[in-house]
This record gives structure tokens, C-alpha cells and sequence, in this order.
């Protein structure tokens, strides 16, 4: 075990996983696979302390007056040209806003986007991956932000000093900002896009998340390469300095939160988009009335994601012990599921959009894993193959599984949705890497596989399952995206 004042072996590891440096990297250091997954989920059981607290919708408060100076003027500039009803005989304001400036036209709301994918960027750039939702007034956003920051600091001055408790706790910090921030940035894509053109912006954000961690995997090792032979040696200080570089994407992610904070409390103002408008208000008891089919797609999600990154965060010695790989290559193969996601996820995102059927793509995605895993555990074929799959398939899965809770979830309950369903997930990659690690330490690679099909399967049910229940109760979540349009036209009527 490694003592408190030092980094021993397994803290080494565990360290360099995070940070995206090869095991091999860190001289004459060995840790079991028990040790490994065990400490990666105490920093995951850190990240489900408070998932969610506090999602957001606006974060600056003006006063009163200056506000509605503000907010008056901004009206009259974008009603500029339109009747006023008021006063229809007036002459029309001179010059309406530019589009970037406009919160109600498609590119200022891609600019939004831009920002919700660099948020996302930031935070996978650090890391691979709580269960109630509390309003957090309006800095929500930057005070979650400014977690991450903290964090990543503190972990990197852990590995600076030679103390891994402190290392633990920063990933700690760390995880109650990051995760809590994916919260956010899923319920700013619903908040900002709606119906069709969620599938294309939760695969938009996805790409960005998952080239942020495919950077982390390829760049991180080698900038530790380059520090280790400025300082002449390899040690807990180049493993500091190095995680303390990568804490440039943390502050990136901070300048996008508060970005996204402004532009999102000025679209209030000017387009009056006053949240609770229906009454209805936000509280931790939402979640014993969500439906049977929110409930399945939880299900779906958790049983699914423990297939796939306890896999990948074991995966590189698998690829050496069975395929007789060299350290290099088993990097390569195993980051192979972030490189396709990356420009895979908008294609597949606008493919669903345009078709809709999201259960039918969830089915197909839930099957492709589960042959990717069948063919890893039973066969000797070339795993380049199985793993491409895995990455196509986990690339849809995102884009048509998570924009599914918008469909079942009235609007002011999207935030408690998003934040229960990656606390579960969370909270699952938990506990499943510690039963992934025992499997591996007593058993082997064969039955850690034969556990993962079990899973995928568990989830491929409850697929089977919501395509029943969903058809029972009117079919909405496997509308064309013609009948969505039709359902929307008729209710604008």
C-alpha cells in the first residue's frame, strides 16, 4: 500500500492513467489491476458526492435598473423593422442587431454551441469521464468551473510535493465541478436547441469531449517525455509539472462558462424566456415522478457506459496479453474508440435528426457493441475490427440515447433528468470498475469480457423493453422527424 507521504506504485499508475501516461512511462512502477480500478473509483464515488448541484440557466444579476435599461434597449434593437402593438404608426428603431448578436437567429445560437463544445473540450481534456439537483442561485456555471480549476491544481501540486492523499482530494474537487458542469451543458443544449436539432448538438458536444480525450491520451505522455528530459530525470515533480501545464484547458473551460453565462442571462432578457413561467417549480421529489420509460433509459445508459470505459481503462493490457501487441500499438487500438467518435458522433447526430427512430438507432448501436464484445472475448480476430465497431457504435449511442430525456421530461425537470442519469452512471462506473478489477486479478481477461457481454445485454433488454412500453403509450420517442415536424406544426396552430 502506498503511504500517505509518497507516491508508491499503484499511486504512480493511477496518476498516469489520468493524465493519459502509458504505464510503461513510469520506470520499474507495476500495479495490479485490483489496486488500479479501485483507486479510479474513489475518485468516480468523489464525482457522484454532488452531481448536479445547482444547473444553471443564468449566472450574472445586474440591478434592477440598470437591468432594464439594458433590457429595454436591447428590445427596441431587436424589434427594429417588425409592428409594434402599441403603437403601430411609429417609425421602426434604426438598425436591428447583427446576427451574431441576436439571441432569437441561428448564428448567435451557434455560437452558443461553440462554447457549450469547448466547455466539454476542457473538461475531457482532464479526465475520461451526483444524485440530486439543488438551484444554485446564478453562478452555478463559474462556481463549478472554478472547481475544476481548484482541483486539477491541487492534483497537480499533489504530484509536485510527492502526496497522493492530496492528489485524491483534488480529483475529488475535480469531479464535483466536472461532472456537475456536464449537467450544465446538457441542459443548455435543451434550454438553446430543441426538437430535431438536439441529436446533431449532443453529437456536436460529444466529438468535442471525446477529441479533448483522445489529446489527453496522445499529448499528455509525451509532453511528460519532454519535461522528464528537461529535468535529467522521471519522478512525482515531472508528473506535477506536467498535470500542471494540462491545467491551461481547466481555465479555458472557466472562460467558456463565463461566456455561456452571459449570453445565456442576456437571451433571457431579451426573448423573455422567464423560466418557470408554467408554475412549476423545481424540487428533489421530481424524481420519484419520472416515467417508466426515463427510468429505462437510465437503465440503458448505466448498463451500457460500464461496458465501455472500464473496458478501454483496461484495455491496453488485454490488447498485449492476447494479441501479443506492443505497448505502442495497445495505445493506439484502445484509444481508437475516441479518435472515431470524434468526427463520427455529428454525422450520426445529423443522420438522426434527419430520420428520428431514436429507439431503432439505440437497438442498432446496443447490438454493435454487444458483437464487438463477442468478438474480442471469442475470437482471434484482428481487434482493429472490433473496436472500430465499438467506436461507431458508441458514437451513435450518445447522439440518439441522450436527447431522448428531452422527449420524456417536461422542460423545468430537464436539469433534475440529466443530473439523476449521470449520477447513476457514475456511480455504476463506480462500482463495476472495482468488480472489473477483481474479476481481472482472479479470473482473467475471458471472464472480465463474458461480464461486460452480460451488461451490454442487460442494456440491449431494456432497449427491447422501451420500444414496447413506448409503443403501448403513443410511440413518441420513435417518431419519424416527419412526425415530429407535423406534431409541431400542430401545436404552433
Amino acid at each position: 500500500m502506498p503511504s500517505h507521504r509518497s507516491l508508491g506504485p499503484g499511486s504512480q499508475a493511477l496518476a498516469a492513467a489520468h493524465m493519459g501516461v502509458a504505464l510503461r512511462d513510469l520506470p520499474g512502477r507495476h500495479v495490479n489491476a485490483r489496486s488500479h480500478v479501485t483507486a479510479v473509483s474513489v475518485v468516480l464515488c468523489g464525482r457522484c458526492f454532488l452531481r448536479g448541484i445547482g444547473v444553471v440557466s443564468a449566472f450574472f444579476s445586474p440591478s434592477p435598473a440598470s437591468a432594464m435599461e439594458e433590457e429595454d434597449e436591447e428590445a427596441r434593437a431587436l424589434l427594429a423593422g417588425g409592428p409594434d402593438k402599441t403603437d403601430r404608426g411609429a417609425p421602426a428603431a434604426p438598425g436591428a442587431l447583427p446576427a451574431l448578436c441576436d439571441p432569437s437567429r441561428l448564428a448567435h445560437r451557434l455560437l452558443v454551441l461553440l462554447l457549450m463544445c469547448f466547455l466539454g473540450f476542457a473538461i475531457f481534456a482532464m479526465i475520461i469521464l451526483l444524485p440530486f439537483r439543488l438551484k444554485l442561485n446564478e453562478w452555478g456555471t463559474i462556481i463549478f468551473s472554478c472547481f475544476v480549476c481548484i482541483g486539477q491544481v491541487v492534483f497537480a501540486l499533489g504530484g509536485i510535493f510527492n502526496v497522493f492523499w492530496l492528489m485524491e482530494f483534488g480529483r475529488f474537487v475535480f469531479g464535483i465541478g466536472g461532472e456537475s458542469l456536464a449537467v450544465a451543458q446538457n441542459t443548455y443544449a435543451v434550454s438553446w436547441f430543441k426538437g430535431k436539432e438536439l441529436n446533431l448538438v449532443f453529437g456536436l458536444q460529444l466529438s468535442m469531449a471525446r477529441i479533448g480525450s483522445t489529446v489527453n491520451m496522445n499529448l499528455m505522455g509525451w509532453l511528460y517525455s519532454k519535461i522528464e528530459a528537461l529535468l535529467g530525470s522521471a519522478g512525482h515533480t515531472t508528473l506535477g509539472i506536467t498535470l500542471m501545464i494540462g491545467s491551461i484547458t481547466c481555465i479555458l473551460s472557466l472562460i467558456c462558462a463565463l461566456a455561456l453565462a452571459y449570453l445565456d442571462q442576456r437571451a433571457e432578457r431579451i426573448l423573455h424566456k422567464e423560466q418557470g413561467k408554467t408554475g412549476e417549480v423545481i424540487k428533489l421529489t421530481d424524481v420519484k415522478d419520472f416515467s417508466l420509460p426515463l427510468w429505462l433509459i437510465f437503465i440503458i445508459c448505466v448498463c451500457y457506459y460500464v461496458a465501455v470505459f472500464p473496458f478501454i481503462g483496461l484495455g491496453k493490457v488485454f490488447f498485449t496479453e492476447k494479441f501479443g501487441f506492443s505497448s505502442q500499438a495497445a495505445s493506439a487500438i484502445n484509444s481508437v474508440v475516441y479518435v472515431i467518435s470524434a468526427p463520427m458522433s455529428p454525422v450520426f447526430g445529423l443522420l438522426v435528426d434527419k430520420t428520428g427512430k431514436n429507439i431503432i438507432w439505440v437497438l442498432c448501436a446496443v447490438a454493435a457493441t454487444l458483437v464487438s464484445h463477442m468478438m474480442l472475448a471469442f475470437t482471434m480476430w484482428n481487434p482493429w475490427i472490433a473496436m472500430c465497431l465499438l467506436g461507431l457504435s458508441y458514437s451513435l449511442l450518445a447522439c440518439a440515447l441522450w436527447p431522448m430525456v428531452a422527449f420524456v421530461v417536461p422542460e423545468h425537470q430537464l436539469g433534475t433528468a440529466y443530473g439523476f442519469m449521470q449520477s447513476i452512471q457514475n456511480l455504476g462506473l463506480a462500482i463495476i470498475s472495482i468488480i472489473a478489477g477483481m474479476i481481472l486479478d482472479s479470473r482473467g481477461y475471458l471472464f472480465l469480457e463474458v461480464f461486460f457481454i452480460a451488461c451490454v445485454s442487460l442494456s440491449l433488454s431494456s432497449v427491447v423493453l422501451l420500444y414496447l412500453v413506448n409503443r403501448a403509450q403513443g410511440g413518441n420517442l420513435n417518431y419519424s422527424a416527419r412526425q415530429r415536424e407535423e406534431i409541431k406544426f400542430s401545436q404552433t396552430e
